[in-house]
């Protein structure tokens, strides 16, 4: 017998394509580990290039990001998933947060914004909060 872990409205998570985009090894290996525990598929990016590249392909659920990467900052992959994928739910993570950074995030379509340090119960609280509520987003 094999167990399915759903949230409130019953949504398996092993039915979602996360896509983590962070340059720090550590953190896309652990997230990735964990997620995959929880049924979920996964692609990991360690740069933005590699981020828009895994979009283009399709089929991804949900974007977490970080602010701070290698070739650009986040923000700017963010604004271009909303072209590729306007109705793809996104979460920002970053250890740099600020009241402006929140704001231009927000104006861009960020649903979740975590702060660094955090644990894997976050990432997963955040997936299943957006799971149960979905952004709703314009036609």
């Amino acid at each position: 017998m094999t167990h399915e872990k759903k949230i409130e409205n019953g949504t398996p998570l092993k039915s979602k394509h996360i896509l983590l985009v962070d340059d720090d090894a550590w953190i896309r290996d652990a997230m990735s580990i964990c997620l995959s525990c929880e049924g979920c598929r996964v692609t990991t990016a360690a740069s933005a290039q590699q981020g828009l590249a895994a979009l283009h392909q399709g089929g991804i659920d949900i974007l977490i990001c970080d602010f701070q990467l290698p070739d650009g900052d986040g923000l700017d992959l963010l604004q271009e998933a909303k072209h590729i994928a306007p109705h793809l739910p996104m979460i920002l993570i970053t250890a740099f947060g600020s009241r402006q950074l929140y704001a231009k995030a927000a104006d861009i379509g960020v649903d979740i914004f975590i702060d660094k340090p955090f644990n894997s119960q976050t990432i997963e609280h955040a997936i299943a909060r957006l799971l149960e509520d979905p952004p709703k987003r314009p036609s």
